[in-house]
């Protein structure tokens, strides 16, 4: 069965679930252009996306953004080409925006990596994509959900929901040792961000917090990068009391979660995060990590011993309990190992099929 993956974003500097699968389902990927962080590198990206190639399992298909309405029915046009090429039988898509799911060609899957189903403008989520978002979900052969919390909200818009949760890589991370000698903060209780740091994460508050509480025995480092005006501000401002270490490559990511002590999740409260199952969360604890987090709903449903929840103006407090409580949880990952979940996966699809 000839498989192809439409990611959310194509990003291959983060741990992505449609990467995993696809790795573990020897599938095609699809890719494109996108730089967002100025208007003559968007344009630039989105010229760069008007091209065709496969690299190996990787495939470039020429694609537009704009204008929407006559872009997605363009991108389709290309898509079903492209399946027609190369024989594809499946489609497993979690772009909300590039395709019209009912004129694909082939048997399509939608996967719903994020709450999509509700305005949400921080995101670029308006009522008219909302819209449209719904409609390819309800014109998919069945409907893949990252949580329980988001299948139920689905609930209606497709008769054959499956939940499939996010996982971690259990080799990976056994092979990790902590680099905290190297960053120079051996003897510190290590604090740390990991991932996207855009607004919306409240990377800027969890900032703010943690500053309350330095001290010479503990430290803060954010694994993360953005061009945006915001976070280079934030750089500049907490640049002698916080540890900036830029992005890092996925391979050596793990090195820096098994170096924490405490993980953090200071995400804004909406639909969008309510009903998300962070990897991060789960790569935090698999590196030994405590977590604290804001009172995320699924991931409260989750109850994983290794989590605390507070809201972000509480941070500041639960940091200095939990660095007076330095011991770890113990807790079984193998359930959620990407080669358990790509499984999952390949046994749902085989029914479908």
């Amino acid at each position: 069965m000839n498989i192809l993956f439409i990611p959310h974003v194509p990003n291959k500097n983060v741990v992505n679930r449609v990467y995993e699968f696809a790795k573990a389902l020897d599938s095609y990927v699809l890719s494109w252009e996108i730089d967002n962080s100025s208007f003559s590198k968007k344009v630039i990206s989105q010229l760069k996306s008007l091209q065709f190639r496969v690299n190996k399992n990787e495939i470039f298909i020429p694609l537009l953004f704009k204008p929407e309405a006559f872009g997605v029915k363009f991108n389709t046009f290309v898509l079903n080409y492209l399946i027609k090429k190369l024989k594809i039988d499946l489609v497993i898509n979690a772009n909300a925006l590039l395709f019209d799911i009912k004129k694909i060609s082939a048997l399509v899957v939608y996967d719903l990596v994020d709450d999509h189903l509700e305005e949400n403008l921080s995101i670029g989520l308006n009522l008219a994509r909302v819209k449209k978002i719904k409609e390819d979900i309800k014109s998919s052969k069945a409907l893949i959900c990252v949580t329980q919390n988001l299948a139920q909200k689905a609930k209606g818009l497709n008769p054959r929901i499956k939940v499939i949760e996010n996982g971690v890589s259990l080799e990976k991370f056994k092979r990790a040792r902590s680099i905290k000698s190297e960053l120079g903060l051996e003897n510190r209780f290590l604090f740390g961000y990991i991932g996207g740091v855009a607004k919306w994460t409240g990377i800027e508050k969890a900032c703010k917090e943690f500053v309350k509480i330095q001290n010479s025995s503990n430290a803060m480092i954010i694994v993360g990068e953005s061009k945006e005006r915001y976070f280079q501000n934030l750089k500049r401002e907490y640049q002698d009391k916080i540890h900036f270490i830029g992005q890092v490559p996925p391979e050596d990511v793990a090195k820096y979660f098994k170096s924490l002590d405490v993980g953090l999740i200071p995400f804004e409260i909406n639909d969008f995060t309510n009903n998300a199952l962070p990897i991060k969360a789960l790569e935090y604890g698999l590196g030994g990590a405590r977590v604290l987090s804001t009172p995320l709903e699924a991931l409260k449903n989750k109850n994983f011993p290794f989590i605390k929840f507070a809201k972000i103006e509480e941070f500041s407090k639960q940091m200095q309990k939990m660095q007076t409580l330095n011991q770890k949880v113990e807790f079984d990952f193998r359930e959620f190992s990407w080669e358990k979940k790509a499984k999952e996966l390949e046994e749902f699809l085989k029914e479908l099929v």
